[in-house]
């Protein structure tokens, strides 16, 4: 299952390039979407997600008040997010097309960015750090989304014994390697090292990207042929 930050329209680009019928979670698990009778036992519930326009009052609030110096999607408009993420202006179109988060340019510094993100939370908000974005929310998040789904996998096949792992590489990623049986760590294009406080397994392959990913996922398809696949946190 694809889980990101892009939209949903960029998400079904992927999914009708890579043929997958599976649910998809999108907008750092603001927005759910599960193909029309995938599940035959079990529903997954709606996600406690604020709308864009919401977003956007709170946002506007919270930056004027305090003169961040910061920049939402809304305000690059196409011609700026082409800009400043090297998209093309049909990629930029899919990127912009938002259903319950905005991405913000941050330029202020890190203080500044704890301040506006306290304040973002007294109204209910949250604020999910990406690679050069900050992602604004809902009180929600990929943890949330993945573990619905993972109780309804459960609830569909009540008799298998299921194993989920999640693979990330970034902060934003975190509350959903937490909640996985085995995590894989990507290694990121950013300065900390990523540590899970739960006792799932976790593994760290030495490459980064997809190069990374295909290495932890043979190592656990070999487990599997093997019989060997182990859920211990003895991974690190």
């Amino acid at each position: 299952m694809l889980v990101s930050s892009k939209t949903l329209a960029e998400l079904d680009d992927y999914r009708e390039q890579l043929q997958l019928a599976h649910p998809v979670v999108a907008e750092n698990g603001a927005v759910l979407s599960v193909p029309s009778g995938y599940f035959d036992r079990s529903t997954t519930p709606p996600l406690n997600s604020s709308s864009r326009a919401e977003l956007r009052s709170a946002y506007e609030k919270v930056k004027s008040a305090s003169s961040f110096d910061c920049v939402a999607f809304y305000e690059l408009g196409i011609a700026g997010i082409v800009r400043e993420t090297g998209l093309t202006d049909q990629q930029a179109l899919r990127a912009n097309d938002r259903a319950a988060s905005e991405p913000i340019l941050w330029r202020d510094s890190e203080a500044r960015a704890r301040q506006f993100e306290s304040s973002m939370n007294a109204l209910g908000l949250r604020c999910v750090m990406g690679g050069r974005f900050m992602h604004l929310l809902g009180n929600t998040g990929k943890e949330q989304a993945v573990r619905q789904l993972l109780k309804a996998y459960a609830e569909e096949w009540p008799d298998r014994t299921l194993v989920s792992v999640s693979l990330g590489d970034g902060p934003n990623d975190l509350g959903m390697l937490s909640h996985t049986d085995i995590a894989v760590i990507i290694p990121g294009k950013h300065k900390h090292r990523l540590m899970l406080s739960s006792d799932n397994r976790v593994l760290r392959p030495a490459a980064a990207g997809p190069a990374g990913w295909n290495e932890a996922i043979l190592t656990l398809l070999n487990e599997l042929d093997e019989n060997r696949l182990s859920l211990n946190a003895n991974g690190e």
